[in-house]
């Protein structure tokens, strides 16, 4: 004999719980993508700003320094150096003419030897030239100077108390190079020889106004071979006071 089951109920017809139909839905999975996010690099270039910043990290001492105070002390520093440098002769304690007037005689030309390291009455002096010297002085009367400019480098160079060069000059083609010093006190010198009726057979090159100063004739030492011929001339510069010429 058969044996009869109970029916079971209707799955659609059963009541579920109001909880379990006020569950949320389980969310769906989205479909996997193949492309991977790209990865971070730890040298990342640095942006406009963060440059901007580290520039002026870098120029902040700069910025602060006060570039009107600089130019304005560099224009003093350089005013006072040229300021310096036109008074260094007033200021110096002895100059050229300080230091020759112990060693020249009164309106006499000196042949000075050969330049050497023990030999030099000025220093800066060329071991190129030869050289004669004169200490003029017109408190007593004018002063004749007389000298050849004929060689190549040859030069006359007249020198006040002060080192100022009143007179210079170089190769002529004139022989003879005649310079009149008067004094500068504008006194009577006497009646000159063309006032007095004679020919002058001495026409002076120049006429100079100066009390005291230095007178420098150099000719270039062309070595032994002309040695007596630079003595000769340097021998043949004078330099004289008018008044013990007549």
């Amino acid at each position: 004999m058969p044996i009869k089951l109970p029916s079971l109920p209707n799955p659609a017809k059963i009541a579920l719980p109001r909880k379990l139909l006020s569950l949320p839905k389980w969310p769906v999975p989205a479909t996997a993508s193949h492309t991977t996010p790209p990865k971070a690099t730890t040298h990342d270039v640095p942006s406009a700003v963060t440059r901007g910043s580290v520039w002026r990290d870098l120029t902040k001492p700069v910025r602060a320094i006060n570039w009107r105070i600089i130019t304005a002390a560099m224009f003093g520093i350089g005013i006072l150096h040229i300021i310096a440098t036109l008074a260094a002769p007033s200021l110096a304690i002895a100059t050229a003419f300080n230091r020759l007037e112990g060693v020249l005689p009164s309106n006499r030309m000196v042949v000075l030897p050969q330049v050497a390291p023990g030999t030099q009455p000025l220093p800066f002096l060329s071991p190129a030239l030869r050289y004669a010297m004169c200490r003029f002085d017109t408190k007593i009367g004018p002063v004749d100077l007389t000298v050849q400019l004929s060689e190549s480098g040859s030069s006359l160079t007249i020198y006040s108390v002060d080192g100022e060069a009143i007179y210079t000059a170089a190769q002529s083609d004139v022989p003879m190079h005649r310079v009149r010093i008067v004094p500068a006190d504008g006194r009577f010198l006497g009646l000159t020889p063309e006032a007095r009726g004679l020919q002058s057979t001495e026409i002076p090159s120049a006429n100079l106004t100066a009390d005291r100063g230095i007178v420098v004739f150099a000719i270039p030492d062309r070595g032994v071979s002309y040695q007596a011929m630079v003595e000769r001339q340097l021998s043949g510069a004078t330099c004289n006071s008018f008044t013990e010429r007549t």
